[in-house]
């Protein structure tokens, strides 16, 4: 190979090395090309990899993202019911014990509750439960760390109230999409749509101004002693996370 330089760098072998270098010049830009290309290709499989590694961290973050947007959203709620509680304790006077809620009913529509304190706590069967937002039912049976609630969504509930705006009287029961009422008739008067049901206290089995819930729809009937309602309950029962069990009202 030294040898072969030398030969070359030898002025006689100039037309030599012309003739060589017009034979490899198009070989040359080939390759040229060729390693331009590759280099090009390299270049786009690298930002290929990189945009997918980018996109994997940016789903990574947007799942963390979401998920504490889902937390505080819960949190938000649940400072909401607690406010709600304890405005309502205080203003409602009686003594309260809250409760989780850590169970459902055996139904879709949760007819009752299994909540976190009983007898230990002072948890007795046949005490109201009620929320911020108004009346939930009553305590149907207690042991030392737990109770079964009976809400207003039971069949077998009952509730004596009347109306906010008309003064009506009424009876309240369960039922499998919505609470019932049956209104006393009153002459001259009628119950109608987005009035207020609250407990009257009549009976003895609920203290007087519990809210129960707002009329959605009445059917009244002149031929007949009562008028037939539908309560939309202020308590949604698949969303009760916390209760308040009224500790120093005895139902009669």
């Amino acid at each position: 190979m030294l040898l072969l330089a030398m030969l070359s760098e030898q002025a006689w072998a100039e037309g030599a090395r012309g003739a060589a270098k017009s034979v490899l010049a198009p070989l040359e830009a080939a390759m040229t090309g060729a390693a331009g290309n590759v280099d090009r290709l390299t270049s786009v499989f690298g930002d290929v990899s990189a945009i997918r590694a980018e996109n994997a961290r940016l789903k990574v973050a947007d799942e963390a993202l979401r998920r504490q947007v889902v937390e505080l959203n819960a949190a938000a709620k649940e400072n909401a019911t607690l406010r709600e509680a304890l405005d309502f304790k205080r203003s409602f006077g009686h003594q309260m014990v809250a409760a989780q809620v850590v169970g459902r009913g055996p139904d879709g529509f949760s007819r009752t509750l299994e909540v976190d304190r009983g007898t230990a706590d002072g948890v007795r069967p046949g005490m109201i439960v009620t929320t911020g937002a108004g009346l939930v039912g009553r305590v149907r049976e207690a042991g030392p760390h737990g109770a079964i609630v009976q809400t207003l969504a039971d069949p077998q509930s009952r509730a004596n109230v009347f109306l906010s705006k008309s003064s009506l009287q009424g009876t309240v029961t369960g039922g499998p999409t919505a609470l019932q009422l049956e209104i006393e008739h009153s002459l001259g008067i009628t119950a109608t749509s987005g009035e207020w049901a609250l407990t009257s206290g009549v009976g003895g089995g609920y203290p007087r101004g519990l809210v129960v819930g707002e009329l959605a729809s009445v059917a009244h009937r002149d031929s007949s002693t009562s008028d037939e309602a539908l309560v939309a309950w202020v308590n949604d029962p698949a969303s009760i996370s916390l209760v308040l069990v009224i500790t120093d009202f005895t139902p009669s």
